[in-house]
């Protein structure tokens, strides 16, 4: 009995956490523009608050502020597209 309950205990775990995704850095999301630009997006859509969207959100901020030409064009429509969104929901 203690034995079935140890294996379905560990079992249980492996399955919990292999459903996780791979939390990314601050410092990652600053160096691939792209691959920020595609979580912060389905983070918007998705409504997700998880690390990596916080981390996708502070480095989408600093592309649309420092960012090169066309990577922060990009970033900014992404920040003035949600503050139209923010602004016809409290009109």
């Amino acid at each position: 009995m203690l034995r079935s309950l140890f294996t379905l205990c560990t079992l249980s775990g492996v399955i919990l956490l292999s459903g996780c995704k791979e939390t990314k850095s601050e410092a990652w999301y600053k160096q691939h523009p792209d691959e920020t630009y595609a979580v912060y997006t389905q983070c918007l859509e998705d409504g997700e608050a998880s690390d990596n969207c916080e981390f996708a959100h502070r480095a989408a901020l600093m592309f649309a502020q420092e960012g090169q030409p066309g990577v922060k064009e990009k970033f900014e429509a992404i920040f003035q597209q949600e503050a139209e969104k923010r602004n016809a929901v409290t009109q």
